[in-house]
């Protein structure tokens, strides 16, 4: 007999949360927004392409920021240790962020135009609920839409978590009524579309792995996977040993039927996709 999971906020297994998005938020950027799924808030800001003396004169340089707005608090006695440990947390996995949205700036930016130029994106991390850089990743590029700077294609961001399915327990397969996807309906996992910090950092649905999926506006750039990264969580490998090959396309294929939903709400809120 099949089961399904209902969510600790309500939601089925493929089903994002609400999402909030307003655009040039900060007068004294170039561009900005303001994006949200469910607790997990960025507001991401652009300042150029501009002139800059020290740069490569063949192309332009990104730097990208990545702050937070609540830091871990100080303490003493037998919580300092936890709260270092917190926060050095917090610094690696914002490098990590940093890194990530550089590369995907740099990817879809036509930046040859623009030599001995930097363009600044600053990003702050206003709540983190889980699937932060899906949604760091959104709120840059509606940032970069509203201060008009020219890229190859839109991108959409979609984290996807994979579960080890509970014993003595036959999940529901991945395609919802209508779809036709073979490689889903033969994973064994269970996947968690937009995943929580709980989801995400406990054992509460035995997730194995979160995979934050980069995809092409299929209206304006052909669609598509341009990008993935998988976060695995060792010390759950006692769940199942590795994800597998249709764990992956499953994965992959729920990202792209979400992105297209992202897709839509950007547009329905005046963000100029191409």
């Amino acid at each position: 007999m099949s089961t399904t999971l209902v969510r600790r906020d309500g939601r089925g297994e493929r089903e994002m949360r609400g999402k909030e998005l307003q655009t040039s938020v900060f007068n004294q950027f170039d561009g900005s927004a303001w994006y949200a799924q469910g607790l997990t808030t960025v507001a991401a800001s652009v300042n150029g392409p501009v002139a800059a003396r020290q740069e490569d004169y063949r192309k332009c340089h990104v730097r990208v920021n990545v702050t937070r707005a609540a830091r871990v608090p100080q303490a003493g006695g037998t919580d300092r240790l936890c709260l270092e440990q917190e926060r050095e947390e917090q610094r690696r996995t914002d490098g990590e962020t940093e890194r990530l949205l550089t590369t995907f700036v740099e990817a879809v930016v036509l930046l040859e135009r623009f030599p001995r130029c930097v363009l600044e994106i600053h990003v702050t991390v206003l709540g983190d609920d889980g699937s932060l850089l899906a949604v760091a990743t959104n709120a840059v590029m509606c940032a970069l839409l509203d201060a008009g700077v020219p890229c190859r294609t839109t991108i959409a961001a979609v984290s996807v978590a994979v579960c080890a399915p509970h014993d003595n327990e036959a999940l529901l397969p991945l395609t919802s009524s209508g779809a036709s996807l073979s490689e889903a309906s033969s994973s064994a996992s269970l996947l968690l579309l937009d995943p929580t910090m709980a989801e995400e950092a406990t054992d509460e649905v035995r997730s194995v792995a979160t995979t934050t999926f980069i995809l092409s506006n299929p209206n304006g750039g052909g669609g598509g996977v341009l990008a993935s990264n998988m976060h695995l969580y060792p010390h759950r490998s006692k769940h199942v040993k590795s994800v597998s090959a249709k764990d992956f396309a499953a994965m992959a294929a729920l990202a792209a039927r979400a992105a297209v939903t992202i897709f839509t709400f950007m547009q329905n809120c005046g963000v100029p996709l191409e």
